[in-house]
């Protein structure tokens, strides 16, 4: 229960731009911001179908409660450019995604209809987390609500094939 409470999905695209503008400012060579997700890893984020529809997509919550996913998804494996193992302000392991160039509008007005609505994350069958979308986003989220250090360091390596 603890894995979903603590939730962000979102990060800032000015918060990314001003830092990639700081780096190239003084000089640094931009650093990888993480590794390209694996094309068979079947990223999706989906909303959360509240009214049990029978087109819905049944998955099990970390809980193990039932739960109906609307299709199409949000976010798919093909939207995600880079994945990032991170920390988020308390401490707590988390995964950060930047999307493609291509999908961020896409994904901004989704997620601009969607706020105030629950979507879940998953990989492969397994839903890491569900959340309330607080606000819009397109080119980049954070994934929180992972149960350790270890736990999302198994998820960025079935997603990018990556140990790190």
């Amino acid at each position: 229960m603890r894995g979903y409470l603590l939730v962000v999905m979102m990060l800032t695209c000015a918060a990314l731009a001003g830092c990639t503008e700081a780096r190239q400012a003084v000089g640094l060579a931009a650093e990888p911001a993480g590794a390209p997700p694996l094309a068979q890893a079947r990223i999706l984020m989906r909303e959360v179908d509240e009214t049990g529809s029978p087109h819905a997509t049944p998955l099990k919550n970390r809980d193990g409660s039932p739960l109906l996913l609307k299709e199409p998804p949000l976010v798919s494996t093909a939207d995600v450019a880079l994945v990032a193992l991170g920390v988020d302000g308390a401490g707590q392991p988390v995964l950060n995604l930047q999307m493609t160039d291509a999908a961020a509008p896409r994904i901004l007005a989704a997620t601009q209809a969607r706020v105030g609505r629950r979507v879940a994350f998953s990989v492969g069958d397994r839903v890491l987390t569900v959340a309330t979308v607080a606000g819009p986003f397109g080119k980049a989220m954070q994934v929180a609500g992972l149960e350790d250090a270890g736990d999302a360091q198994r998820m960025y390596t079935e997603i990018t094939g990556q140990a790190r």
